[in-house]
């Protein structure tokens, strides 16, 4: 029987995911994907790209590949500037922020071909679930979001206003009705986010909590959410890996 395994926020926990893979045992039925913060903050971004290719995953983009294709791109903006006038006055704080720079340097062609390619969301085929990597207005159509939203959303406010902040108002989630159903990641806790029409799987890998994955057969419907726990797999991280701000 096919699967659908969607894995939360790896950032670079690349032994982590190697776990994760294999415990679950994708197979080539199985259909996998990740929530986006593929990478930024853990130790081996370019080895989660290969895990990424080497099962055939398919990802959403995240807030962390969106910082680091602006990181590419003011680069080179700043290269060109300082070819045409001698010294480095382009340079942002985004260049130097040493997290970004660390990962944007060990990347390949071949990896910034993959990241480019990352879609704001993903729609499963065959079923009523859907793939973003921080959430969803609820009420509104997809398409009619703004890309940051999607990247960045943790709450609704009490005068009804999406926030990026992670205690400002009730969680987007709670508000949410589907379908489809709509996994994410971002929203970084140590325990899931299991809502009837939402689930959260970014519980921290990276400060030292656990990847965890939802992992459903395609015939079966999604867990209601007091069941919803024995649908995850989750392994522990070997480290804190960047610490809880």
């Amino acid at each position: 029987m096919s699967r659908t395994i969607v894995v939360g926020d790896v950032h670079g926990c690349a032994r982590e995911l190697g776990e994760l893979l294999d415990r679950i045992g994708p197979t080539a039925d199985d259909r996998v994907y990740l929530t986006g913060d593929l990478m930024v903050r853990g130790p081996q971004p370019r080895r989660v790209l290969e895990l990424v290719r080497e099962c055939g995953a398919l990802a959403v983009r995240g807030n962390h590949e969106h910082r680091l294709l602006r990181w590419r791109r003011q680069r080179a903006a700043a290269g060109e500037r300082s070819l045409r006038r001698g010294g480095d006055s382009g340079k942002t704080k985004l260049l130097r922020n040493p997290m970004l720079t660390d990962t944007a340097t060990q990347l390949s062609d071949e990896d910034w071909a993959l990241i480019e390619e990352l879609p704001l969301w993903r729609d499963v085929p065959g079923r009523e679930l859907r793939v973003v990597h921080a959430g969803v207005i609820p009420g509104k159509r997809i398409e009619d979001h703004d890309e940051r939203t999607l990247m960045y959303l943790r709450c609704i406010t009490a005068e009804g206003q999406p926030s990026e902040l992670r205690d400002d108002g009730e969680l987007w989630a709670k508000r949410y009705q589907g379908p489809p159903h709509v996994v994410f990641g971002h929203h970084a806790r140590f325990e899931p986010q299991l809502q009837r029409w939402a689930t959260g799987i970014d519980t921290a890998c990276v400060y030292g909590g656990r990847l965890t994955a939802l992992v459903v057969d395609d015939d079966d419907p999604i867990p209601a959410p007091e069941a919803r726990g024995l649908a995850l797999v989750s392994v522990a991280a070997h480290e804190v890996y960047f610490p809880v701000r």
